[in-house]
């Protein structure tokens, strides 16, 4: 978040369209002309597939899909010529200027400001060239992608903050605010976008999005849909609103299980069918080619950590997730597992799709809302609705009497569900103070249980040095 020239930031922002785009190839990436005067509607098309292709972009880093898996202890990432994935994670603490404390950041604000551009070019946009429902669907999927980024740049900063980004002054470097205020932005920011959604009506998009909007049991270039993924995401948001240890929003958790009722269509606890699990909104993947990209799961350096198989129950049919390897070794810890999707002998590994929201976390999450609203009965319901479908026995509250026990089976559930999904497992372990020495064993002798990654030392430098981090909650 450097005052770029504006040459520079346009660069960034503009960046090549979602690269699974039949449409918008490479070559035919924006430039600074894409958003002088009016737009149109091959200008809509290719600014809101920039966005989206940004996105892809922090999704496709270390810092997003393996560190945190790696600070939650479900993952390790062996490699000889690079022990720092063990040394700077669960031997010591990560180096603001390195690989793992200056990633998942940059990426995240070029997709805040690519978006800041699109809505402010959108009202630009005749009539003519894209209808006003349309622009709405537009508007509402950008702020809704926005609001996403933001919080997945909270998701790896945690209680260090994040940058607040002016929406009009994209050379302007924003505050960085504390986490409660971060959350009720984003609150706020989808509430807007949901606003803008539902006013769309029956409209689509103006332009064909990636196939991870489409491929997965429900269409997402409509508006209609567009507001369940919103939803959604606002309930999961609300869940952790609740959660806060500091601050935490009154009404949060009620107010999360209506959203999640909309999003799964649903107000019926465990009334979601299984074979609605997998539906959701995912980012795809391309290996080869100009295009190459590739699931950042495909790794021959990733392991499972053996804990993670000890603990799970007998029958869980979800200990597919986890396979046989050759033993990897350094660092002081080594492992002969490793997740089925990083095996990189299998080549159809490099396109598996990641989801960003799905159904079946939507329902965990309903059932996470239950119990910490007091309605325990409900959120049993939900988590059986996960749990009978991998084998495992239906509990009842004779098995889960207290909000402790109910948190604890709620976990193990979303743990082996979301397994390699995420930075979930790592956001869940900290809001229930379950990562720290004396509840979590230690991996090394000198672990640190970290939780967060660093701010970068660029973004301290830009700001006077590290003593100017400290989040504001004014």
């Amino acid at each position: 978040m450097r005052k770029y020239t504006t040459a520079l930031t346009a660069g960034l922002l503009l960046a090549a369209a979602c690269k699974d785009n039949p449409v918008v190839p490479p070559v035919d990436a924006p430039t600074t002309n894409a958003v002088s005067g009016q737009l149109t509607a091959a200008g809509v098309r290719t600014l809101a597939l920039g966005v989206l292709a940004n996105d892809r972009n922090l999704v496709s880093e270390l810092s997003y899909m393996k560190l945190p898996e790696i600070y939650a202890r479900d993952m390790f990432r062996i490699d000889p010529n690079e022990p720092r994935y063990v040394t700077e994670t669960l031997g010591g603490s990560a180096d603001p200027g390195g690989f793992s404390g200056s990633g998942g950041w940059t990426n995240g604000y070029v997709t805040i400001r690519a978006a800041n551009t699109l809505l402010a070019a959108l009202p630009n946009t005749p009539e003519s060239q894209v209808s006003a429902p349309q622009l709405q669907a537009t508007e509402g999927l950008i702020q809704t992608f926005k609001a996403l980024e933001y919080y997945r740049l909270l998701e790896l900063r945690d209680t260090l903050g994040v940058a607040l980004q002016p929406d009009n002054d994209p050379n302007t470097v924003g505050p960085i605010v504390c986490k409660a205020k971060a959350l009720d932005y984003i609150a706020a920011l989808l509430d807007s976008a949901n606003t803008t959604l539902v006013a769309a009506g029956s409209a689509s998009l103006p332009f064909t999005p990636p196939t991870g909007f489409t491929k997965y049991g429900r269409d997402y270039s409509k508006a209609s849909n567009l507001v369940l993924f919103n939803r959604g995401l606002k309930g999961k948001v609300d869940v952790y609103r609740g959660l806060q240890h500091q601050s935490p929003v009154a009404g949060a958790f009620t107010q999360a299980i209506a959203e999640l009722n909309t999003a799964l269509g649903t107000a019926v606890p465990g009334g979601v069918p299984a074979s609605q699990f997998k539906t959701g909104l995912y980012v795809t993947f391309v290996a080869g080619g100009t295009e190459n990209s590739p699931n950042p799961l495909s790794d021959s350096r990733i392991g499972v950590n053996p804990r993670a198989k000890d603990a799970l129950e007998a029958g869980d049919t979800r200990a597919s997730k986890i396979i046989s390897r050759s033993t990897i070794s350094g660092s002081g810890i080594s492992t002969d597992l490793t997740y089925v999707g990083a095996d990189a002998g299998n080549a159809a590994n490099l396109t598996n799709p990641i989801a960003i929201l799905r159904d079946e976390e939507l329902v965990l999450l309903r059932a996470q809302a239950y119990f910490e609203a007091g309605q325990p009965a409900n959120g049993l319901a939900d988590l059986n609705s996960v749990r009978t479908t991998y084998g495992l026995p239906a509990l009842t509250l004779a098995d889960v009497p207290t909000l402790a026990d109910q948190r604890n089976a709620l976990l193990y559930e979303k743990r082996f569900s979301l397994f390699f999904e995420g930075p979930q497992r790592l956001v869940d372990l900290r809001a229930y103070g379950l990562l720290k020495a004396g509840i979590t064993p230690p991996e090394l002798s000198s672990d640190p249980f970290n939780t967060a990654i660093p701010i970068p030392k660029t973004e301290a430098d830009a700001r006077g040095g590290r003593d100017n981090l400290t989040p504001s909650c004014s």
